[in-house]
């Protein structure tokens, strides 16, 4: 049975490992993998982003978080729908407009997220452990360069410097 595949010999081509791009989409892969052991509820990372843009800018209308993250309106409609249906936000007339709704964080969603965010840093800790701190704070910043670079309104001055 010599050259055939085992799983014990999983070797990714070197050509692949020049390529940071595909790190980034195995270094993902992996952090679902740690993630799903971790979690055990649907809540993905659009649910998460949505709550902490609510806990951290307030109530909000739908325009205003579609606009802000960079999510599609529609796709935005179920990710809220999903949040309502767990509890963690809700959607209310907005007061100023009533022909809009004000979505806001739940008590219930506020607590998920700093749950969450606890287990997110353990995470981060386990996909990172080879690296020292001072590595860490370096890639972290690189990270940021390269995504400030591609998404500069999305991420504050004050992050990019």
């Amino acid at each position: 049975m010599s050259g055939a595949h085992r799983p014990d010999q999983f070797v990714l081509p070197e050509r692949m490992l020049d390529m940071p791009s595909f790190l980034f989409v195995m270094l993902a892969k992996e952090w679902r993998r740690l993630g799903n052991a971790l979690f055990n509820d649907s809540l993905r990372g659009p649910h998460m982003v949505i709550l902490a843009s609510l806990v951290d800018f307030g109530a909000s209308s739908q325009k205003e978080i579609s606009e802000r993250l960079g999510i599609d309106a529609s796709d935005l409609v179920a990710l809220l729908d999903d949040l309502e249906k767990a509890g963690l936000a809700n959607r209310k007339r907005d007061e100023r407009d009533r022909r809009r709704y004000a979505v806001m964080a739940t008590q219930a969603g506020e607590r998920v997220l700093r749950q969450r965010m606890t287990g997110v840093r353990q995470l981060n800790e386990e996909l990172l452990e080879p690296l020292t701190d001072a590595e860490r704070a370096e890639l972290h910043r690189l990270l940021l360069k390269v995504f400030a670079h591609h998404q500069p309104r999305r991420v504050p001055q004050a992050a990019r410097e």
